[in-house]
């Protein structure tokens, strides 16, 4: 279904989040004027995006100056209310639609404009959740983005009752990192003797004891829970992704020995039954070559192409990390949220195309946004395991609202009492059911 769009000028900007909006999401075809009269002419879906009606009830969605900039601004930034949703770029013009710039601001949460700006990194060099303009104006847990789009379709149904937009339904998304399949075993010799020689200086006795009936088979390994968790999505007739970290030994890189033959079957028989991408490690973050490695380890492994990724400690940053993911052939990125907060980092949960803001131009890189981590949870946020389920059901309900995609970050080693995960196990499953 065509829709014409008038606008006064076309820029890379503008045709981005309109591709985005009109066509990926809401399942229809953009043309393109800048002539009145062609507009006028037109018996067919249309239309205005300027700050002048061309025509009597004219649909003029106003426009700011944002769409047609070709650099970054550090200005202050002003939520506009609408409908109990938290809009951006107010512009004041008779007859609109909005009352702002609706593309705009749009524009503004998917290309994560806020962090091509100067800003306080953590420890990681991350670009922390409390630096955000969504968390400062207390909406980060509001998928604005998605309640835009609907109050667009809302206004254009209104207007044009006969057009039909692609029908989008609620999905459930779980998705896992495996950065280490086993706390004890497959790790090497030296690592086995070093973990038995660390836990008796450091007094550690109940991990001490846990590695020795580990090694000497008495039970099994704390963190192998994958054939639970196969169970699981069998019941439940989930279809989940899983990232593998496989990256050489470092501080923050503690995954089992790549060559190790169970390590290598348990890959296999995952990417068997499920979808998996690579989990860059943290050596890797602005690393391509180290990337590229890292992936050529798990397309060797499973004997498949490797083109979705997730950052390891969630290391993202602007522009530098997309390009060299789009550098080593990554087609879909998962990294897209906090590691310090819930929410939705973007504003959205629906996947998006990477606009590169510093090169102004569109890529085909489709980024999968998450909402939770359970890290995140527990250790960033410190609720109990009753507390995080209210909280997760509470994004669970969000994002069923605007017909969305719930994406969960869950670790294995956290299905595990070892590290003081104990009963985290039940939050995972109360979240499964609530989905279901």
């Amino acid at each position: 279904m065509k829709v014409l769009l008038y606008t006064i000028a076309y820029s890379p900007r503008l045709q981005y989040v309109c591709q985005q909006v009109f066509e990926h999401w809401l399942g229809l075809q953009i043309e393109w004027t800048k002539n009145i009269e062609q507009y006028k002419n037109h018996t067919g879906f249309k239309f205005n995006y300027s700050n002048n009606s061309l025509e009597t009830n004219d649909f003029l969605l106003p426009k700011s100056t944002l769409l047609f900039e070709n650099n970054l601004k550090n200005n202050p930034i002003f939520p506009v209310w609408y409908n109990k949703i938290p809009a951006l770029f107010a512009v004041s013009v008779p007859n609109a639609v909005f009352p702002f710039d609706l593309l705009a601001t749009i524009f503004f949460h998917l290309t994560r404009y806020e962090e091509y700006l100067p800003f306080q990194t953590d420890t990681h060099g991350r670009f922390p959740a409390s630096e955000s303009w969504a968390y400062q104006n207390g909406c980060l847990q509001i998928p604005i983005v998605d309640l835009l789009v609907a109050e667009l379709k809302l206004a254009l149904q209104k207007k044009f009752p006969n057009i039909i937009f692609k029908q989008q339904q609620f999905q459930f998304s779980p998705t896992y990192d495996i950065d280490m399949a086993w706390a004890f075993r497959h790790k090497g010799w030296k690592r086995t003797i070093g973990g038995y020689f660390n836990d008796l200086i450091q007094g550690q006795f109940t991990s001490l004891k846990n590695r020795f009936k580990t090694h000497f088979l008495f039970q099994q390994d704390p963190f192998q829970i994958f054939d639970w968790l196969d169970g699981l999505h069998r019941k439940f007739n989930l279809q989940p992704t899983y990232f593998f970290l496989l990256g050489d030994y470092g501080v923050y890189d503690k995954n089992n020995l790549v060559t190790a033959k169970p390590f290598q079957t348990l890959i296999q028989t995952i990417a068997s039954l499920y979808k998996i991408g690579i989990h860059p490690s943290y050596q890797a973050a602005g690393h391509p070559l180290i990337i590229d490695k890292e992936k050529e380890r798990l397309a060797q492994i499973t004997q498949q192409t490797i083109q979705r990724s997730r950052q390891h400690y969630l290391k993202l940053q602007f522009p530098q990390t997309y390009r060299q993911l789009i550098q080593v052939g990554i087609k879909a990125d998962y990294s897209m949220g906090y590691a310090m907060d819930i929410g939705f980092r973007a504003g959205t949960s629906l996947p998006f195309y990477w606009y590169d803001l510093a090169a102004e131009t569109s890529t085909e890189l489709l980024i999968h946004p998450f909402q939770v981590m359970e890290v995140t949870l527990k250790e960033y946020l410190k609720l109990s395991p009753e507390e995080a389920t209210f909280v997760i059901q509470e994004l669970i309900h969000s994002v069923k609202s605007v017909n969305g995609v719930f994406c969960s970050l869950w670790h294995n080693s956290s299905f595990s009492e070892l590290e003081g995960w104990n009963e985290w196990e039940n939050v995972y499953v109360d979240m499964l059911e609530s989905i279901s």
